[in-house]
């Protein structure tokens, strides 16, 4: 292998013109990557790396790594990112134009961000900015720093690249004009934060047609819109959307951050419809990535809490906490709301407050997102709210900004909530549904048929039922059989 090759030659395409035509087309100068090219790029090995990188060689390895990245193979855009490059590095020495650099370390961010690592996209993204020497070098950079941040949690950081972003693009008049991947998802983070709809329409409608024949946008673009019809608290139209994005037949042609994105959407409209099982259903099995950037035991703690389960929020959400510095805090704020309410509703004051002002504070000094609030009943929110502003004088105008705010937040829709019933009680209560006799549930659930006769009188006291088909019908209409 020569200096200048990262990759074999194929005999049936000229590798480097595709890999500079995939290179120029994640700029904002030229329309997105053709399917075909980054297919193609995709299925190629790449080789050892060249004894010294040179313009030619670094080009082909960023198109390698955008078409993995784009494509959602993110295992193998990681494994290339690490065997070249290591501490916002390359590992080789190369004699690269700053230009050159400043993309290919874009391309290492954009995988970063596109494995959830945004911290590690971050660095990557710094150095493509210091390197950036022209304006559309710079756009790159600053549009995937602004996903970094956005992934984050820092929306004040991704404010700043998105407004650099806009700047460069007003005056650079004819050259930018092409929508940027990155730069559209960090818009969508961003505007979820401030619960901004007509943001994310927007954002939706450039992502339609900014690629019409890519599936990856598209799927971003209904992804963006189900998180619209939250926000607008059109539930069903919502749930449509969703339905699609996980079992439509493009279910699989979304990134790996997008999809775990619309999985909190799905989640937090089934919330907000009252239907705290289901949700649960939706999130069972789901594990998050390392570092947080999809928290799904912080999703499922909102569920919880609808369902009376405080203890289990503690528990579920503790290895969370364990993580440090290590949890993503975009998905940490939401988590230490979600354990105050816990707290509080277990007497536990002085946790429910330290923890309420831990997550507050950190929503605040990155942003002011609002969406650590989905969900959450608002009466208990501001009952901690009201506690933190007479505790922390500082945060007197902040707590009035926010508590004005949550008229805005969609919270579950009332109802009557399910009497607490014990472990035991509910395995019994599922097995009430079906034709069995009870002599049959006590042996499937091997205990005594005076233990089942037992737990289903202190089932239909709590239900206030006196017949079995009639407590079958209060867990049906409560969301039980999930």
């Amino acid at each position: 292998m020569g200096d200048e090759a990262v990759i074999d030659a194929s005999p049936l395409m000229n590798v480097r013109s595709v890999a500079e035509r995939v290179v120029a087309s994640v700029l904002p100068t030229s329309p997105a990557p053709e399917m075909a090219d980054l297919r193609f790029l995709a299925d190629l090995e790449a080789g050892p790396a060249p004894r010294i990188w040179v313009d030619a060689s670094a080009q082909t390895l960023e198109a390698l790594l955008i078409a993995r990245s784009r494509l959602d193979r993110i295992d193998d855009a990681l494994r290339l990112v690490e065997l070249h490059f290591a501490d916002g590095r390359l590992l080789a020495p190369g004699r690269l134009e700053t230009a050159t650099r400043s993309t290919l370390f874009s391309a290492v961010g954009e995988v970063y961000a596109a494995a959830g690592w945004p911290r590690r996209a971050g660095e990557y993204a710094a150095s493509a900015i210091a390197y950036a020497d022209d304006a559309v070098t710079r756009f790159r950079a600053h549009a995937v720093r602004a996903l970094a941040a956005a992934i984050n949690g820092e929306y004040i950081l991704a404010g700043e690249s998105l407004r650099i972003c806009d700047e460069l693009a007003s005056t650079s008049p004819g050259a930018l004009t092409h929508p940027d991947y990155d730069l559209l998802l960090a818009r969508i983070l961003v505007a979820s934060a401030a619960l901004d709809a007509a943001t994310l329409t927007d954002v939706a409608g450039a992502l339609r047609a900014g690629a019409p024949a890519d599936p990856y946008w598209q799927y971003s673009a209904r992804a963006a819109e189900a998180m619209c019809a939250l926000i607008r608290r059109d539930y069903d139209r919502g749930m449509v959307l969703v339905a699609a994005l996980a079992g439509g037949t493009e279910a699989h042609s979304g990134h790996t951050m997008v999809r775990g994105f619309a999985q909190g959407v799905y989640a937090d409209l089934l919330l907000a419809r009252g239907e705290p099982r289901r949700a649960l259903a939706v999130l069972e099995g789901r594990v998050s990535p390392p570092g947080h950037a999809l928290c799904f035991a912080m999703q499922r703690a909102a569920a919880l809490i609808a369902l009376g389960r405080e203890r289990e929020v503690l528990e579920s959400t503790d290895p969370c906490i364990r993580m440090g510095t290590h949890h993503c805090v975009r998905t940490l704020s939401p988590l230490l709301l979600r354990r105050a309410v816990a707290h509080a509703r277990l007497g536990n004051a002085q946790a429910a407050d330290a923890a309420f002002a831990e997550g507050f504070h950190l929503s605040e000094n990155l942003g002011g997102s609002l969406t650590p609030y989905l969900t959450l009943p608002q009466p208990e929110l501001l009952t901690l709210l009201q506690r933190m502003a007479e505790r922390h004088s500082a945060s007197v105008d902040a707590v009035a900004r926010v508590s004005a705010m949550l008229a805005l937040v969609p919270t579950p829709e009332h109802r009557p909530p399910l009497p607490t019933l014990s472990p035991r009680e509910e395995r019994l209560a599922l097995a009430l549904r079906g034709p069995r006799s009870l002599p049959q549930i006590a042996e499937e659930l091997d205990v005594s048929l005076n233990t089942v006769k037992s737990q289903l009188r202190s089932i239909y006291a709590k239900l206030q039922v006196s017949g079995r088909d009639a407590a079958v019908a209060v867990l049906e209409a409560h969301g039980f059989y999930v």
